[in-house]
């Protein structure tokens, strides 16, 4: 009696085990989304053929994260980031929407976006320093359709900035952020290409960028339709001077003063040690103002290739 029961009590067990091969195809895939694309690549297709079925789904691949996949990449892996994420493209079949991209990207990889990906509606770079101004131009030539483009510590010239305007007239939300180390140097280049072509803007961020008065001036008559206005550590700007800061908030719903704090930013800033910069030296400049931490002159390389480029050339790196 006893090895009857518990026979029984075995076999419902059994029964009451869920099969998860017979969860609904949505749910699996919901799941599954929320692995990052080297997960899925490398290990979650692999597991069963239901599971590899459900990875190679087109929909899966709507939006591409890599920078999840940088945080716990391992250097010593055997795999090659630039190579798993042109598959993940290709997975997308030229449904992909959304793509975040980090340091390891390069001009090959921006051109296969390009060519497979003509729906894409937002491209996030982040510590992209081997992208170039010829890369860049050329991926949002092929991009009509963007809607986003945000750039994190990736390197451009100005000229760029009307480019993307221009080529992307669909532009509803722009981030281009730096690291501001240079108090006293004005440029507003980027701020007069931003008033210039993207008159469609409801989102801009600016953080740590060169601009005056001036500029931000331009940027409110050029993009009447701003919801969104990031100006933090642009501290150039002086708001108080007239009713510019007045305007700001009167013009703009959700608007970040320039010492506003950092928090919530969105990405991880890149902030001067100097708040008594003024006071440590005359001139306002500092020797961390042309030194790179890598060792050299930010002024005499050309990070895009490794060559010297001389001043004319105006490239705008960090700041």
């Amino acid at each position: 009696m006893t090895s009857t029961s518990s026979s029984s009590e075995a076999s419902s067990a059994v029964e009451e085990t869920p099969n998860w091969l017979q969860m609904p195809h949505e749910l699996m895939a919901m799941i599954l989304q929320r692995l990052d694309a080297v997960e899925i690549l490398n290990s979650a297709q692999k597991v069963c053929t239901t599971w590899r079925r459900i990875c190679k789904d087109p929909t899966m691949w709507k939006v591409i994260n890599m920078l999840e996949s940088v945080v716990s990449w391992d250097p010593d892996s055997d795999y090659d980031l630039e190579n798993l994420t042109k598959q993940a493209v290709d997975r997308s079949c030229g449904e992909l929407i959304e793509i975040n991209l980090e340091s390891f990207c390069s001009d090959d990889l921006l051109y296969h976006i390009s060519q497979f990906s003509n729906k894409l509606k937002k491209l996030c770079l982040s510590n992209c320093n081997n992208v170039t101004s010829i890369g860049l131009n050329h991926v949002v030539k092929k991009l009509p359709q963007l809607e986003q483009l945000h750039l994190y510590y990736t390197p451009f010239k100005v000229e760029d900035v009307e480019v993307f305007g221009t080529n992307c007239p669909h532009l509803k939300s722009f981030k281009l952020n730096r690291e501001f180390t240079r108090p006293h140097i004005e440029f507003d280049g980027d701020a007069f290409a931003i008033a210039n072509s993207m008159p469609e803007l409801r989102d801009l961020q600016l953080f740590g960028n060169k601009m005056t008065n001036e500029g931000l001036q331009a940027i409110l008559h050029g993009c009447p339709h701003l919801e969104s206005l990031d100006v933090r550590r642009c501290f150039n700007l002086n708001l108080a001077a007239g009713n510019l800061g007045k305007l700001c908030v009167e013009r703009v719903r959700d608007f970040k003063h320039p010492n506003d704090s950092t928090k919530n930013c969105g990405f991880n800033p890149r902030i001067h040690a100097y708040d008594d910069i003024d006071d440590m030296y005359s001139s306002g400049y500092s020797d961390a103002d042309d030194f790179s931490e890598d060792g050299f002159y930010e002024d005499d390389y050309d990070f895009s290739g490794g060559s010297a480029i001389s001043e004319e050339d105006d490239y705008d790196y960090y700041d």
